[in-house]
């Protein structure tokens, strides 16, 4: 056993460390899915695949306020509760972890223990040394029972591999009661024959009211089985249905004796499930799906090549590049079945997905896949479409499971639909898309994270009054939104319709207050609320998302110009971005866990600010921005698990960094252009899905080298600091020359 357990650590560490052989052949070793774990990153190490139904990971911590564990792992934890079958990528709040599976040795044990005495139940300690993760596959050895657990996965089937130690009380223990911060009403078990058990999960959280399906099978049949429900264990029953209902089964083992389980998932029934399971698992063993998985992974990040720069700047990127992939998420059988607004639907016309964070993804994770990966954008567009079409509800805010939770505010699909068709994304039917995005700019939703809302009087008086919850943020995104509604308005030559949305599009003005300079709170009687310090949290956050005014007196990005005048032009405008990048905060009152990768006033690690570096080009100072970009990629990201300065958000965070790091940015998503930055690689190469490829190459990059030069497009000089979405789908070469001193 020592022999065994030294080679096992041996891998182990070359799995967590590679070697510069093994980082030159093969891209996937510069991902370390454990960036995002520590920290208030909320991401999940585990096993999934590109958008996939499946997120196959570790469980350590599930109650409801332990806000660090909304992926349901975190680094600084010391035991493992099993491991579930679908997980959220580093998000604020948290649902999910179907299914748990936990194998054990030794007693039967159906409660999963404490942190603090994990022997109380089947949980169990493990050590990070003997822990691996890459993209498509997760291993750890549970310390307490002598087994090595596997994980890997394909869209909708989860494929663990447990390598047991010799005994004869070998178990496995399954728990649909297992949920991340949600509620269960009851769950199913069903033993059938001798290695195969169905069953769901019925609960409600932040994904509303839904069913989780499932079908599992072993590749050895069990010598033993039983339920528990009520709180007994029950030798040799079949069937349980109570609100705990579970099962486990046990084997006879010889030394490193592996047994592997296969689950799929279905969200409307456990034919569904078992068609997954036939259409993706029959006659696939766990090694023949891990390198399915994993080559599914190393084709999509191989399309994103770079030269040179740090090992770390590389781990970064290519970690930022899986991030960006993972959500949104399947969320529909192989039979067309799926969930839209808590109703079983059906559909060939498109495939259907979930996971919407479009408050956060709207910004750099779409205009990211718009260049990527235009098949799923096409098919995210559709999804939200139907929303509308066919369901006949309204595009969702914050989509989980098919269910609306109205987490954050706008109604940002509407941006993400206009920013493929502005792109000439295909196969999305302009007309419908019109339809559901003109219903989405009237369904006055509150918001249930940030007590916004107040659509209906946006409407009437030209802004949110201060009367609703976070009413600047409110008008400064529905402004926002109603220009890209404009846009495809103009688009199909509706006339009319385009310059009401093009009125509404201008109501940030409406909030603007020239007394102090920013925007700000007004009364429904017109009146902008008395002036009051910014020193203190409490008196900010009834007004700002998360109390950020210093991001939202930027968020106007569909006019920049506009907004420049309001700040006295191109100097007066300059000087608010140089006082928000230096003047520190003094606040008193509890900050917002979201506010944090302070540069000056700015909170980086919340969205709304993302785009705000870039804004010194509009200024006339492009060179402020080159220097702020390379700041923030080597201040606010690192290669280790707390290197992600807030919640990831369903790939946000990581876009800004990959986008960041090839010299471009959407500071206006919907406009088929990219503000200039700096790049931070010598090369780095886009393979498109037309086959064309575009190159960025950074002529004499350096530390001291940030500064741009000179710019060359297909070898012409280039002198605007935007370029166009054309110009990247069409293959080529942008080439910077870089310096060391600034060019103003």
């Amino acid at each position: 056993m020592k022999k065994e357990l030294l080679i096992f650590l041996l891998i182990t560490l070359i799995s967590h460390t590679g070697n510069a052989q093994q980082r030159k052949d093969d891209v996937l070793s510069w991902v370390d899915p454990f960036i995002g774990t520590g920290g208030h990153g909320h991401t999940f190490p585990g096993a999934t695949t590109p958008f996939g139904m499946i997120q196959l990971s570790p469980d350590q911590n599930t109650k409801s306020g332990d806000w660090d564990w909304c992926s349901g792992y975190h680094y600084s934890s010391k035991t493992i509760m099993g491991f579930s079958h679908n997980h959220l990528s580093g998000t604020g709040w948290a649902d999910l972890g179907d299914i748990l599976v936990m194998p054990t040795v030794g007693q039967i044990k159906m409660l999963p223990g404490t942190e603090d005495k994990p022997e109380s139940g089947y949980r169990s300690t493990f050590s990070h040394d003997k822990e691996t993760a890459s993209p498509g596959y997760y291993s750890v050895m549970l310390d307490s029972y002598g087994i090595k657990a596997e994980l890997t996965a394909s869209p909708r089937v989860g494929f663990h591999k447990y390598t047991f130690p010799k005994s004869e009380e070998s178990n496995v223990i399954i728990d649909p009661t297992n949920k991340i911060f949600g509620n269960i009403y009851h769950t199913l078990v069903s033993i059938e024959g001798n290695n195969k058990i169905k069953g769901y999960c019925y609960s409600n959280g932040w994904g509303g009211k839904r069913f989780a399906y499932f079908v599992m099978e072993f590749s050895k049949p069990f010598k033993s089985y039983g339920t528990y429900s009520e709180g007994k264990i029950k030798e040799n029953e079949k069937i349980a249905l109570a609100k705990d209902a579970k099962a486990f089964v046990r084997f006879s083992t010889q030394e490193n004796e592996s047994i592997e389980v296969k689950v799929s998932l279905s969200p409307v029934s456990t034919e569904g499930a078992q068609q997954n399971f036939d259409a993706e698992a029959k006659n696939v063993d766990f090694a023949k799906a891990k390198e399915t998985a994993q080559n599914t992974w190393r084709d999509l990040i191989s399309r994103f090549q770079i030269t040179g720069g740090t090992d770390d700047q590389r781990k970064i990127f290519y970690t930022g590049v899986y991030h960006s992939f993972i959500a949104p998420n399947l969320y529909m059988d192989t039979n067309g079945d799926y969930v839209a607004a808590q109703e079983n639907m059906n559909t060939k016309w498109f495939t259907n997905y979930s996971t919407y964070s479009y408050w956060d993804g709207f910004r750099a994770t779409h205009p990211l896949l718009t260049i990527m990966d235009q098949k799923h954008t096409k098919e995210f567009a559709n999804s939200l479409i139907s929303r509308y079409t066919d369901r006949k509800d309204h595009m969702p805010i914050w989509e989980l499971c098919g269910y609306d939770n109205f987490c954050m505010l706008g109604y940002h699909s509407v941006s993400v639909i206009w920013d493929a068709i502005s792109k000439g994304v295909p196969g999305i039917d302009q007309e419908k898309a019109f339809a559901a995005m003109k219903d989405a700019s009237l369904t006055d939703k509150m918001s249930s994270s940030d007590g916004g809302g107040g659509l209906n009087d946006y409407i009437k008086l030209g802004y949110t009054p201060s009367e609703n919850g976070a009413s600047v943020s409110a008008t400064l995104e529905y402004a926002y939104d109603d220009w890209c509604i404009q846009q495809l308005a103009e688009k199909l030559g509706k006339k009319e319709e385009a310059e009401v949305y093009k009125k509404r599009s201008m109501n940030f003005l409406n909030t603007f207050n020239k007394e102090n300079n920013h925007f700000w709170p007004r009364q429904k009687n017109g009146e902008f609320l008395a002036d009051f310090t910014l020193n203190d949290w409490k008196k900010l956050q009834p007004h700002w998302v998360s109390g950020n005014i210093w991001a939202y007196d930027f968020f106007v990005p569909h006019q920049i110009d506009e907004m420049i005048s309001l700040y006295g032009g191109k100097k007066g405008f300059e000087e608010k971005l140089d006082k928000t990048f230096t003047e520190e905060l003094k606040m008193i009152g509890e900050q917002h866990v979201d506010i944090s990768g302070f540069i000056g006033s700015l909170g980086f690690g919340d969205e709304p600010g993302h785009h705000v570096p870039y804004l010194y080009n509009y200024a006339g100072s492009p060179y402020k921005t080159q220097k702020m970009v390379k700041f923030i990629r080597d201040n606010m990201y690192a290669a280790k698990p707390d290197g992600i300065v807030n919640n990831e958000d369903c790939g946000q965070m990581s876009a800004w960094y990959i986008f960041s790091s090839l010299g471009f940015y959407p500071v206006t998503p919907g406009k088929p252009v990219y503000a200039i930055g700096a790049p931070q690689f010598p090369k780095a190469s886009l393979k498109l899905e037309n086959g064309k490829t575009f190159t960025v190459i950074a002529d004499k990059i350096s530390d001291k080298n940030i500064y741009v030069q000179k710019m060359f497009l297909n070898g012409k000089e280039f002198k605007s600091w935007e370029i166009n979405h054309s110009d990247i789908m069409n293959g080529g070469e942008l080439k910077f020359v870089m310096g060391s001193k600034p060019v103003k």
